[in-house]
């Protein structure tokens, strides 16, 4: 399916980014991310318009999203773009999120573990700042470099609020045993 191959195509723009990122060249992670957006919303609008949707494609988009974020964030955080500690706070939720659902599906009937508004909310964030941090480097000039330290302290509160969202679902889940 054509948006199954855009999907694939974007992932495989991803470990450019974050080596882009990691040197700090906005100049060149910019034009990749502003494709991988587009293509996100273009495969998610081909699958829908023309119902090339599939189950793989369902599993796979939403993959090609983290892994996104989790290289932007690593490549930002490596190359001083935002702070370490958030980074590994994104990541640490990510890694949680993914032992909970495996977990669940190991030791319970539960076979899907949805993403929570406050996660969608959480993760709409780290996108929101990851693209103001490569902007600030891309173009200083257009003076986004003082909106990456108050949107850092935003997107940890959102990112630590999804995480115990998370946490409280999944508890939930296991004690009723979905």
């Amino acid at each position: 399916m054509p948006p199954n191959w855009i999907t694939l195509a974007r992932m495989a723009l991803t470990p450019f980014i974050g080596l882009a990122l990691a040197r700090s060249d906005y100049g060149q992670a910019f034009p990749l991310i502003f494709v991988a957006g587009v293509s996100d919303a273009v495969d998610g609008w081909l699958a829908r318009r023309f119902g090339w949707g599939s189950a793989f494609g369902e599993r796979l988009d939403p993959i090609a999203d983290k892994l996104m974020v989790a290289v932007a964030y690593l490549g930002l955080g490596a190359g001083g773009g935002l702070p370490v500690w958030l980074v590994v706070l994104v990541l640490g939720r990510d890694l949680a999120i993914l032992l909970t659902a495996g977990a669940l599906m190991a030791l319970s009937r539960a076979r899907r573990f949805p993403p929570s508004g406050w996660g969608k909310v959480s993760t709409i964030g780290q996108m929101t700042l990851g693209g103001v941090a490569v902007l600030a480097g891309a173009a200083p000039e257009w003076g986004f470099r003082g909106t990456v330290a108050p949107l850092t302290w935003v997107v940890a509160g959102l990112t630590v609020v999804s995480w115990f969202d998370y946490g409280r679902r999944g508890w939930w889940m296991w004690r009723n045993r979905e």
